[in-house]
């Protein structure tokens, strides 16, 4: 028996849906039953995925019953990169809980503030491998993504070349399009020290708004939403080619790596 782990951000969902959906070499999909994942579940569901959606503790009895590959995910709210002690509480929690379990953890997050940057380090005691999404550089070394935005556009250097010629564009991806007022916390001001509007934005120099399309289509009203959110902010709309690169080969990796052992 082989498990693999996915502790993520929500913000995320549409390319752990894809990754999963795609993957034969799965078992089993397991869901940890809460609120955070239900929307993956309904996506995995529409793909024609029969994910397991249970409590923690029965996954781990049910885990007994394979002899195979299977992956346990829990997803985190959005908006926690606003609050990095609260995201690498949570965090760490889950990591800490999962790791007891499953043979190595794949990380879907970016950089978010360094809050994480230190957690290979402090769970080196359980052994099992935890990593992050990973970008591979010009130099083919192999450093963590900055940010879910950079992951979209396909890398790290990718993206700090569009933002040279973008500084003035707020980046969204299909994820962040339909739920940026939870992700942003949008009215809470003792969260985020200032009010998410119109004017702040213009007041740090946005005056566009960029579609990334990730080439994804599990939220169907993406285009809509960037178009309210164009309308409210007095934004003009541009499209930018996204991927789905830097997810794929960062759960084929975290997945080879496990798998290895059973091919030889």
């Amino acid at each position: 028996m082989t498990v693999l782990g996915i502790v993520g951000c929500r913000i995320f969902e549409d390319e752990i849906t894809h990754v999963l959906a795609n993957d034969s070499y799965i078992d089993r999909i397991y869901i940890i039953e809460n609120e955070e994942n239900k929307g993956l579940l309904h996506k995995l569901e529409a793909e024609g995925c029969k994910p397991v959606f249970l409590p923690f503790y029965k996954i781990k009895a049910d885990l007994r019953c394979s002899n195979k590959f299977s992956v346990i995910v829990q997803l985190q709210g959005m908006g926690l990169h606003v609050d990095p002690a609260r995201l690498k509480n949570e965090t760490y929690t889950n990591v800490d809980i999962m790791s007891r379990s499953v043979d190595g953890i794949l990380l879907f997050y970016g950089s978010c503030g360094q809050a994480l940057s230190r957690i290979q380090r402090n769970f080196a005691h359980t052994r099992c491998p935890i990593k992050s999404l990973q970008d591979r550089d010009t130099d083919e070394s192999m450093k963590p993504i900055e940010d879910c935005i950079a992951a979209a556009l396909g890398g790290n250097s990718h993206y700090q070349e569009i933002l040279k010629s973008h500084s003035d564009t707020f980046f969204l991806t299909p994820m962040w399009a339909v739920n940026w007022k939870t992700a942003f916390r949008v009215g809470d001001k003792l969260l985020l020290g200032f009010e998410f509007s119109p004017e702040y934005l213009r007041e740090l120099g946005y005056r566009k708004v960029a579609r990334v399309n990730t080439k994804l289509s599990y939220e169907s009203d993406f285009e809509k939403k960037v178009e309210e959110f164009a309308h409210d902010f007095g934004f003009e709309v541009i499209e930018l080619e996204g991927n789905t690169e830097i997810a794929q080969k960062s759960y084929n990796h975290m997945r080879n790596m496990l798998l290895r052992p059973l091919k030889v």
